[in-house]
């Protein structure tokens, strides 16, 4: 069984992630979504809330399994076996950190594989930083989150 690990923060989770999730699944038997600790973002959900938010927009995927994660992510991918991580990109900027991140992880696991996936269209425009700014103000979060995610975000600001 092919594995691959798609990893991040996932503050929210957003329709821009299931895509590139959606895609993975064509080419693994199996995907592991890994919302891991990123030092340097400071997030608005919690992971518990994070991991409820990914599981609501991936609900429709026997095959995908969401965890919570800290470490290595090279570490992360060698313990679950994985064949690949996969990194979605929406334009340069994204691509040169990820090739950073895919020389670290290789140099510490070189068995695992980085794969890009390159967004498309309207997806390239929705980040996590994106949907939180929508939160905060307020607007409309349709084609940005699953309904069942804005149903939950809405739960909790109650």
């Amino acid at each position: 069984m092919r594995t691959a690990i798609i990893p991040g923060s996932f503050d929210p989770m957003t329709l821009g992630h299931k895509d590139v999730v959606e895609r993975a699944i064509k080419l693994f038997d199996r995907i592991i979504v890994a919302i891991m600790i990123n030092p340097d973002k400071k997030g608005k959900f919690s992971f518990a809330e994070r991991k409820k938010i990914a599981e609501l927009t991936l609900a429709e995927f026997p095959q995908v399994t969401v965890i919570t994660a800290d470490g290595y992510l090279a570490d992360l991918a060698s313990a679950l076996k994985a064949v690949a991580i996969v990194k979605g990109v929406r334009n340069t900027d994204d691509f040169e950190y990820e090739q950073d991140m895919a020389v670290f992880n290789h140099n510490r696991n070189p068995v695992t594989e980085t794969v890009y996936l390159p967004s498309y269209g309207e997806m390239s425009d929705i980040s996590s930083t994106y949907a939180r700014n929508l939160i905060d103000s307020g607007a409309p979060l349709d084609g940005i989150l699953a309904p069942d995610v804005i149903e939950y975000i809405e739960s909790l600001v109650r």
